[in-house]
């Protein structure tokens, strides 16, 4: 029996419906609540937020940022000792979509923390905890199967690395006998979904369905209206980071609500008209981030109040993460694959999966002298965990080119 699910809801899911929740839904509608929350958060890791989380804020011209390199770089500058309320730790890796490898600490409690936010986004579709749920994401399912039910978590978990037009079928099916309240999956992967659906000239047919959440790539208006005309229910996007600095949840009425009690967050204007987000930690006290520098812009719309009468304030559109997505000659659709790189940090500086067509991949790689044989088979065993059947090789390089807007495509293809 797999006792992780048990373990996650024991020490993740109940503490935070329990202990976080009902206060993070206090501050809603009530500016002093959310005031005094933010606060507390503010005082409790030793940071500085500006004043009134009601408002958007602008980066003050003379403010010190951190910067991504810079904590890729000593990301031990940035650890506070172990102390009450930080002794249970955890360390997590991610590469981002940007392909380049970063160790993170945090706390036991701002992984429950996390979970709170997740699930008041979930409670403001309408899910509630013991509701179905289903997840289209990057997990491999393992044992040559699509999806597996989590009794406890009541979760149907979903593998996003198998989508392709002979195996969508199974996946509605699958979904509509489940019949849950909310699915949770990247863009690419309901869009994909919802695409077959109108091509083969059917709705979605699942009753319990209240709302479709997306999360980890840029949600494009056409995959939204998409998803809608598929699933017949509204989408509902979250935006966060493994640097766990800034959130921004969706509300009912479809406008993007930048959570201020989530992170004391700064808006740094760009040349585009767009604005980075800037981020200083308000729930991870081992390794609390101070005006650190996202990467991901957001575009500022109207300041008037959201008619879902919640005080927190709202941005137009979250623009930043686009990847591009691959077709392989079978039908699988192909996206998502950072995690290949994760755990590589050490000897690892970016890497990039390019597509050349036929189901052949290159890994491109700028490593240190550290990455050996043995890196190179244990990437190009993850990257087939992924995506199986295909061929794949590594390709070190001495840099990876960037584009007019200094990043790189994670996924590039032939043309």
């Amino acid at each position: 029996m797999d006792w992780r699910p048990l373990l996650r809801l024991l020490v993740r899911g109940l503490p935070a419906r329990l202990f976080v929740l009902p206060a993070l839904l206090r501050n809603e509608r009530s500016a002093l609540a959310l005031d005094a929350y933010v606060a507390r958060r503010a005082r409790a890791l030793g940071v500085k937020v500006a004043p009134d989380p009601t408002r958007l804020q602008a980066v003050p011209p003379d403010a010190a940022l951190l910067a991504k390199p810079a904590l890729r770089a000593d990301p031990a500058r940035h650890l506070r000792p172990r102390r009450v309320g930080s002794l249970v730790r955890n360390t997590i890796r991610t590469s981002g979509t940007s392909g380049s490898p970063l160790t993170l600490v945090q706390s036991l409690g701002a992984v429950i923390r996390e979970e709170a936010f997740i699930q008041r986004q979930l409670h403001w579709i309408g899910w509630r905890p013991g509701q179905r749920r289903a997840w289209i994401r990057g997990d491999i399912v393992g044992d040559g199967h699509y999806f597996h039910r989590d009794p406890i978590g009541k979760m149907l978990v979903m593998s996003s690395y198998h989508l392709s037009n002979a195996t969508i079928g199974a996946y509605v099916a699958a979904l509509e006998t489940y019949d849950p309240v909310v699915i949770q999956a990247y863009p690419s992967s309901i869009g994909a979904i919802a695409n077959w659906l109108q091509a083969v000239g059917r709705r979605y047919a699942g009753r319990a369905l209240r709302g479709v959440m997306t999360s980890s790539e840029t949600l494009a208006p056409d995959v939204r209206a998409a998803v809608v005309r598929g699933f017949g229910v509204p989408v509902f996007d979250w935006y966060g980071q493994a640097e766990r600095v800034a959130a921004i949840g969706t509300c009912e009425q479809g406008r993007y609500h930048l959570l201020t009690d989530y992170g004391g967050v700064e808006l740094l204007p760009l040349p585009d008209g767009s604005c980075e987000l800037v981020g200083t930690s308000l729930n991870n006290a081992a390794m609390p981030l101070a005006r650190y520098r996202t990467g991901d812009t957001v575009l500022v719309g109207s300041a008037a109040p959201c008619g879902c009468g919640r005080v927190f304030p709202t941005v137009e559109a979250v623009i930043g993460r686009q990847e591009r997505s691959v077709t392989l000659p079978d039908g699988r659709m192909v996206a998502r694959l950072d995690r290949v790189f994760q755990g590589h940090d050490a000897c690892l500086l970016e890497g990039q999966v390019r597509y050349h067509g036929d189901g052949r991949f290159t890994l491109r790689v700028v490593a240190t002298a550290a990455f050996g044989a043995r890196e190179e088979a244990a990437l190009c065993r993850q990257f087939l965990l992924r995506v199986p059947g295909v061929q794949v090789a590594v390709e070190r390089v001495e840099a990876i080119a960037r584009g007019a807007n200094g990043k790189f495509e994670f996924i590039a293809v032939d043309e």
